[in-house]
């Protein structure tokens, strides 16, 4: 029969036997201290626990999606939008593609070893909660939904270039409205080309396309042109208004549109005919190209006047200064032998004429670098220049209207010559993204610093991964994108 029993002072204590309280007392404090130890042990596992997930918690959060980065594959049958989400340490991850449900414009077989390369930038704009994107194929461009939550994209309609061969857009957000906003589309129609010289010189599309006057109208001027557009961006609707103006074979079609910071000009240039592949770039044979500034004022141009000099061919990027409406910064890609200074020249434009007030090499000394793209950071005081042919970004300081070289920096990785195009700085002024678009289908990155940039990693898109190998299978359009 057991002993009644009772607890005081936190000890089980026998009613009747005191002795046995003795060993009844051993036994409580052997217990106590066991639960004590296994509690500090619990206590301390838990601590354990919570740490480590704050410290993965530390982990997970310290490089998080910061924004999305596109670009388009322009390949030889349907092109497709590729998104990446953009990490805070600027590089990319999360690579999804999206249909346009039209084609690019991309033709391995065309322009010899060109391998179909053609060029342009602003192919891909962001306005409001919508993507527009040029198809150079399908002579369309699409309008995507763009969930900014996300990133993703939906596909709305495609809707006529107006044009053949749609390669960049611009967009100026109309006076006094909430969503209604004027679209320029500048459509290339195609870019005629001569490569090497003397007995291995080939001339594309062919002899007899130069045995013309092409300074002449011609009924292919119509597919070579600017088309006014305009874009709602509540209900989402682009609508044809008219085309502003067309161009003669001579000075070639748009690579570039972009509205004036202040949105009272519009500047186009066009491609010239362009002689490459040589050490001896011929003013017989190579058509200058032209930048061309209107006055643009509620849908309508006037005042036209251009800047073209001989020697200067296959004018793609540029951008405006960020103070006013009078200074542009341009990217030249074919020159004749004593013009090499002019990878980058300054422009400006007083109202009736444009002239050139400066030029410069993309590298310390001259060479043929084919410089194509810019991009102009936000503040206005970077430009940087991509070139095709040496895989380089150059870095200028720009200041009241005038640039000074500062440095150059060079791709690595996989980095064949040809391959550079389109650039995208981060809105943080950390990051400046570069296409690898016509062989390496690639996105490169490059820190910025405060006198250049420092080139870092290479991300190959398995969306074109039946392309490797093959020059021209893809040739991305367009690189665009927007932080949270």
């Amino acid at each position: 029969m057991r002993e009644p029993a009772i607890i005081r002072d936190g000890v089980l204590r026998s009613v009747k036997n005191p002795r046995t309280n003795q060993y009844i007392y051993l036994l409580s404090k052997i217990m106590k201290n066991k639960f004590l130890f296994i509690g500090t042990i619990a206590v301390a596992v838990t601590l354990s626990i919570i740490s480590c997930k704050k410290n993965n918690d530390n982990n997970n959060n310290s490089n998080k999606v910061t924004g999305y980065l596109y670009t388009t594959t322009n390949g030889e049958s349907t092109n497709q939008v590729v998104r990446f989400s953009r990490m805070s340490d600027g590089s990319l991850t999360e690579e999804k593609s999206f249909t346009t449900n039209s084609n690019g414009g991309a033709n391995v077989a065309a322009g010899g070893d060109a391998h179909g390369d053609f060029d342009a930038q602003g192919a891909v704009q962001i306005i409001g909660n919508y993507l527009l994107n040029v198809n150079a194929g399908g002579n369309q461009v699409s309008v995507f939904s763009l969930d900014r939550k996300n990133g993703d994209l939906a596909l709305r309609n495609n809707v006529s270039s107006g044009g053949t061969r749609p390669v960049s857009i611009a967009y100026l957000k109309k006076t006094g409205s909430a969503d209604e906003y004027w679209v320029v589309v500048g459509n290339q129609w195609n870019n005629p080309n001569i490569q090497k010289d003397g007995a291995n010189i080939q001339r594309y599309p062919n002899n007899a396309f130069y045995q013309q006057d092409l300074t002449l109208a011609d009924a292919t001027d119509n597919e070579r042109n600017i088309t006014l557009f305009t874009f709602n961006t509540t209900s989402g609707a682009l609508t044809l208004v008219k085309q502003l103006d067309k161009y003669v074979r001579q000075n070639g079609g748009p690579t570039t549109v972009s509205f004036s910071a202040d949105g009272t000009k519009l500047a186009v240039s066009t491609w010239g005919i362009a002689h490459f592949d040589t050490q001896v770039t011929s003013l017989a044979e190579q058509r200058p190209s032209r930048v061309y500034v209107y006055n643009f004022t509620n849908g309508d141009i006037s005042g036209k006047r251009y800047f073209e000099e001989a020697g200067i061919s296959g004018t793609i990027g540029f951008n405006w200064d960020k103070i006013g409406s009078s200074k542009l910064y341009v990217s030249n890609f074919n020159l004749i032998p004593t013009k090499r200074d002019n990878s980058v020249t300054v422009l400006n434009d007083n109202g009736t004429l444009v002239s050139k007030s400066a030029n410069f090499s993309a590298t310390a000394a001259s060479a043929i670098n084919e410089s194509c793209w810019t991009a102009l950071n936000i503040s206005g005081d970077k430009l940087y220049v991509a070139s095709f042919q040496t895989n380089l970004v150059s870095t200028f300081g720009v200041s009241g209207g005038n640039l000074t070289f500062g440095s150059t920096e060079a791709r690595a990785d996989l980095a064949p010559h040809g391959d550079s195009k389109e650039l995208w700085l981060s809105p943080d002024n950390k990051y400046l993204y570069n296409l690898g678009a016509l062989q390496s289908f690639s996105i490169n990155i490059f820190d910025v610093n405060g006198a250049g940039t420092k080139y870092r990693s290479q991300t190959v898109l398995s969306t074109t991964a039946s392309g490797k190998g093959i020059a021209g299978k893809y040739n991305f359009l367009g690189l665009t994108g927007f932080d949270f």
